[in-house]
């Protein structure tokens, strides 16, 4: 597929951004990000330009940037606000069924989107809601027009380093892991505070020597995954021992 993170504006070399562009491949077209300050945020949003676009239907990546403390809330507050918004747009197309015709309604509130094929199916239908939406006058039909988007099921991405991740926005982490929300969270793991200069984090591997902590590591890093596995209901995949994402299991997983 298409891969809406364009080009890499991180240092030479870096391996962060390959997830990033494989990311946007998978979930790009329908994915709302939620960028840990860090390299990635450098890199993903060093404005006037940024690395994340659009298909040639104007589907693409929602990007914002929140601290390092606190992006794994941050990241669970859009996560919780979508889901809002598509409880209220369901409600609106209850309640104006008769005019916009039963069997349409059923299939937009019933469609399991679980698949492209079936996010593609929901898109069509969408479009014709659109169009019946035109000729109506109501309040309800006006105000659904304006949120009609909300009922293409998102996929919500956290994204941060290990710095993140593991250190300063660990509580917050720890506590979005427990929800049980249905979130992705993608750890760019690099062994280090890569984007302050190379400081030692909870990541670090023992005896590994960074550039501001030169004496090495004396305690055994922090084992991110097998915490989250730890609560039985998050899936847990790491790749070259590095970076790691986390989610949770539904009825089925496709972000």
């Amino acid at each position: 597929m298409l891969p809406l993170f364009e080009y890499s504006g991180a240092c030479g070399g870096c391996g962060e951004t390959p997830y990033l562009k494989l990311m946007s491949q998978l979930f790009g077209d329908r994915a709302n990000v939620a960028n840990a300050t860090g390299c990635s945020s450098i890199f993903g949003g060093n404005l006037p330009t940024t690395p994340w676009s659009k298909n040639a239907a104007g589907q693409g990546p929602a990007w914002a940037n929140s601290l390092f403390e606190d992006n794994a809330e941050f990241g669970l507050g859009i996560r919780l606000a979508l889901d809002s918004k598509y409880e209220h747009a369901s409600r609106l197309l209850r309640s104006i069924s008769m005019e916009i015709g039963t069997e349409l309604v059923n299939s937009l509130l019933q469609s399991p989107q679980t698949t492209e094929a079936e996010i593609a199916q929901q898109r069509s239908r969408l479009s014709i809601l659109r169009s019946k939406l035109t000729t109506l006058s109501s309040e309800s039909a006006k105000e659904l027009a304006s949120i009609a988007d909300s009922l293409i099921r998102r996929s919500l991405w956290i994204i941060g380093g290990d710095g993140w991740a593991y250190d300063i926005g660990f509580g917050g982490l720890d506590h979005v892991l427990a929800s049980g929300t249905d979130v992705n969270i993608l750890v760019l793991d690099t062994g280090v505070y890569s984007n302050t200069g190379g400081q030692a984090s909870k990541a670090t591997p023992r005896a590994a020597a960074a550039k501001f902590a030169a004496n090495g590591r004396n305690v055994h890093r922090k084992d991110l995954g097998m915490m989250a596995v730890a609560y039985g209901s998050v899936y847990v995949a790491q790749n070259a021992d590095k970076p790691i994402q986390l989610g949770f299991f539904k009825k089925s997983y496709f972000g």
